[in-house]
């Protein structure tokens, strides 16, 4: 993943155009009631943006955190990042690491949770199974978390994950998300697909160059807003569902 000035603008718009900001807190709240994560001290999170999501769900189901990572390669996101921690979490001892996931170093003492939420789209295969051997063999505790959110039925034909794959970049599947990680020498505590609404009636350059900073090879923001008017002509919305599961190393 790349990032430049205009990463955050773009992401933004990517977001005003889905109810995912919605239908989140809702997620989260059947989460805390349904999984103890009290002994938590410390966690790990990738590519967290502003860190809208990590905190919230920090704050619902993580009562006793004293230390948070962060490896986040967007400096505008960064930015925000440490201005949220230190106004939503001042009581926690928070760092923030502009760096990508695969440029990172890695962690001197291990970490009883490590959030990873819309960040898997942007490592490879290789690198996916690899991070995911790291996790386990050194830098989670016995009996530590993954949280990971992903897209789920990525393979709809007809539906919005359809227009990376069109554009020649195709969205990791879940599938294959969860079998690296249980390969990994995890266990699944924890699934709930989460069902959000995407709007495609507005095709904004913003919006648009969200895609376009998406797609391995060059492609014109026309290109785009073709795919995506073949797939919604009458610029309707599009369900679309995302995977927020739980996993425990042993």
């Amino acid at each position: 993943m790349t990032t430049d000035d205009g990463y955050f603008e773009t992401y933004s718009a990517f977001r005003r155009h889905s109810t995912f900001d919605e239908v989140f807190p809702a997620a989260i709240s059947k989460l805390s009631s349904e999984l103890n994560l009290d002994s938590v001290k410390s966690c790990l999170t990738f590519g967290p943006g502003d860190g809208q999501y990590e905190v919230h769900f920090i704050k619902q189901c993580v009562p006793n955190i004293t230390k948070l990572m962060a490896v986040e390669p967007d400096h505008e996101s960064a930015e925000r990042l440490r201005a949220r921690l230190e106004k939503s979490l001042p009581g926690v001892d928070s760092q923030v690491i502009e760096t990508t996931v695969q440029s990172w170093k890695g962690l001197g003492d291990p970490v009883d949770l490590v959030l990873m939420m819309h960040v898997l789209y942007f490592v490879s295969a290789s690198e996916r199974k690899e991070l995911f051997k790291e996790l386990h063999e050194q830098w989670l505790t016995t009996g530590g978390r993954v949280v990971v959110v992903s897209a789920s039925r990525t393979k709809c034909t007809g539906s919005a994950h359809e227009i990376l794959a069109r554009l020649g970049t195709p969205l990791v599947s879940w599938e294959d998300i969860e079998t690296d990680i249980v390969e990994a020498g995890f266990t699944k505590q924890h699934a709930h697909e989460i069902t959000e609404m995407r709007d495609f009636s507005n095709l904004d350059e913003p919006f648009l160059r969200f895609y376009q900073k998406h797609v391995d090879q060059p492609v014109m923001l026309d290109d785009i807003r073709n795919v995506i008017k073949e797939l919604f002509a009458d610029g309707s919305s599009d369900q679309l569902f995302r995977m927020f599961a739980v996993f425990q190393k042993a």
